[in-house]
């Protein structure tokens, strides 16, 4: 008999969020379904989070606090460090300054119970606190909350940020594809592996908000270990070859990886980095430029080596 009630681990990481905490906390613990756990890691916050979160949730023991010993610096580091932690039948990832609706776990829950579908995924919102801009929305296809989605047509949606990524998935599924800090935004790979690994995807009609007006949010800032998408890039391309993917999707791709490279190649001038540093960003592109060469072949894009150079790409 299937449990009605599984547990569902919240994962956040936090750093210097005290703007945010009061709200987050508030909103999961007004949750509609109860059996959750909330893993809060702190990364080694300078600001009142750690002490707005000590006495927010005291008293609520579904809120656990969780300090690392050494920096983590990026968010898919934050889900590494939470995972042996984790003791929940579903997995659920949040930044400090998103928010969920109300019944939003509950009726992932419903669904997730329902379909046996390995994720869920909600509406989402791309949120700004002082307007509300209904183009920035993310539905299912067609509007239809009874669709499902194969493995791989998830997967090369995804790709497309037709669907997105902030779904409930079962802890089976995520401790079979791992969520590692191998660089900085390693867990957009590991997001997109667990679509082509899942039975099926299906959806919940209630939203997630994916807050877009932080300045302080690691995405928003360049730092030179961010030339890292590009090691997404290269591996998502890898995975989307792998997995037969159409022609269209590896070349969506492809171009992505070189408006990349064109953007970094730019970035490696502008920035007042380290030696060290600008010898990383200098490796990346150069690996990324390789690659890129050779695809280009592969698809016969970019043949014309005098306009690939002109596009904006120059010696590296």
């Amino acid at each position: 008999m299937k449990n009605k009630h599984p547990l569902v681990s919240i994962v956040i990481p936090i750093y210097n969020g005290e703007k945010y905490l009061p709200g987050i906390i508030k909103n999961l613990a007004e949750q509609t379904y109860k059996n959750i756990e909330v893993l809060l890691v702190d990364d080694f916050s300078t600001d009142n989070s750690v002490k707005i979160i000590e006495e927010m949730t005291r008293g609520d023991k579904r809120f656990k606090l969780l300090k690392r010993e050494t920096k983590g610096g990026t968010a898919v580091a934050g889900q590494e460090y939470a995972l042996p932690f984790v003791s929940g039948d579903y997995y659920f990832y949040m930044s400090q300054d998103d928010f969920i609706d109300n019944d939003l776990l509950e009726k992932c829950i419903e669904r997730a119970i329902d379909t046996d579908a390995d994720i869920v995924m909600p509406n989402m919102v791309f949120y700004y606190e002082n307007q509300h801009n209904t183009k920035a929305f993310l539905y299912p296809l067609n509007n239809d909350y009874s669709s499902e989605l194969e493995p791989k047509t998830a997967f090369e949606l995804s790709l497309t940020w037709q669907i997105h990524g902030s779904v409930l998935r079962k802890m089976s599924l995520v401790k079979k594809v791992g969520i590692k800090a191998d660089y900085y935004n390693s867990c957009e790979y590991y997001l997109r592996k667990s679509f082509l690994y899942a039975n099926k995807i299906v959806f919940a009609d209630s939203t997630f908000y994916y807050r877009q007006d932080n300045p302080n949010a690691i995405t928003k800032s360049i730092k030179y270990f961010t030339v890292d998408i590009m090691t997404t890039d290269l591996m998502l391309i890898d995975l989307a070859i792998q997995n037969n993917c159409s022609r269209e999707i590896i070349c969506h791709q492809i171009h992505k990886l070189r408006r990349n490279l064109i953007s970094w190649t730019k970035k490696r001038s502008k920035y007042k980095w380290t030696p060290e540093q600008k010898k990383y960003v200098k490796t990346a592109c150069r690996n990324a430029y390789n690659v890129l060469r050779n695809l280009s072949k592969q698809y016969k894009i970019f043949n014309n080596p005098i306009r690939f150079w002109i596009s904006g790409i120059r010696s590296l």
